[in-house]
């Protein structure tokens, strides 16, 4: 029996069982392959049909030293300008790309979000603060270019998933935040350095010298930086929306930041669901799949209250 039709059960939601084991536990231990095989071999039910979308794929955002940054941008049905979404793929800095998120993407465009899924640098070939810069720039791309494809530049959200939230929380907290109005954030990593010990076996190691994120003496040397922490300077994040599963192993992440900002003052809605493992909104069988995209549904209606909805109620 392969992976990808590896046994299910009652308990797991549908979600194929070491995918379930997975993500509970962020370790490959007793699975076969790496992670990046493990992932890849249950693409066909990450990925499975979902809401219907037009993709324009591969828009060029702009080249770094010969490597052409870009996105795939999901436009909802219905009459623009739409809200827009700028959306940061997880994989541990790593891993993943607008393609292993295609179905997250359609779903999220059915809310009527312009959804664009940005394809940035990542490690190990382009470490930090690569992802970090792509994601800065990508925000301001957006301000300029979202009308072209239906989108309302003053009505521009960001969110990503896991190392994706973080990129996104990165960008509020190193000076962004002036440019959305809204914060979407899965189930992510706000502290690099105390999350690492977890994202060993997705991100190379535990320790600045086998870990691939950071080049070891930056990881090492960088130990108050907003682009690696953003829980520590989100005084003015926007309004922020916080999902994360109660099984996450990573569940510290969210409910901390989830505390710094209220204690900063900054409005947000945080969502701990029970019974949900890390990349939940990745499993399209299991109800907190459908839980979270009514949060963001009810989330997106409070920041722009004259929004039309989506497809998902």
């Amino acid at each position: 029996m392969t992976q990808a039709n590896s046994a299910r059960s009652p308990e797991t939601h549908g979600v194929p069982a070491d995918l379930y084991r997975f993500n509970r536990t962020l370790s490959t231990k007793g699975l076969p392959g790496s992670a990046l095989d493990l992932l890849a071999s249950f693409d066909d039910y990450t990925n499975q049909p979902g809401p219907a979308a037009t993709v324009v794929p591969k828009v060029p955002l702009r080249e770094v030293g010969g490597w052409r940054i870009t996105a795939d941008v999901y436009r909802p049905t219905g009459e623009p300008p739409f809200p827009t979404l700028l959306y940061l793929h997880g994989g541990a800095w790593v891993l993943g790309a607008p393609a292993s998120h295609r179905r997250l993407a359609a779903d999220l465009a059915a809310l009527g979000l312009l959804t664009v899924v940005l394809d940035y640098r990542r490690a190990p070939k382009h470490r930090f603060p690569a992802a970090v810069d792509d994601t800065a720039h990508a925000l301001e791309w957006l301000r300029a270019h979202a009308t072209e494809f239906g989108g309302d530049p003053d009505r521009i959200l960001v969110g990503g998933d896991s190392a994706g939230a973080n990129l996104a929380a990165a960008a509020l907290a190193n000076g962004k935040a002036d440019l959305v109005s809204g914060a979407v954030l899965l189930y992510g990593i706000y502290d690099v350095h105390r999350a690492l010990p977890v994202l060993t076996d997705l991100v190379g190691g535990p320790d600045p010298d086998s870990q691939l994120y950071l080049e070891p003496d930056d990881m090492r040397r960088i130990d108050d930086d907003p682009r690696l922490h953003p829980e520590r300077f989100c005084d003015h994040f926007p309004p922020t929306l916080i999902l994360v599963g109660e099984d996450d192993p990573l569940h510290h992440e969210s409910s901390s930041l989830a505390t710094a900002l209220t204690d900063a003052g900054v409005a947000n809605s945080y969502l701990s669901i029970p019974d949900a493992p890390h990349g939940f909104m990745q499993m399209p069988t299991h109800p907190a799949h459908t839980r979270g995209l009514h949060a963001i549904e009810r989330f997106v209606a409070r920041v722009f209250p004259n929004s039309r909805g989506g497809t998902h109620r």
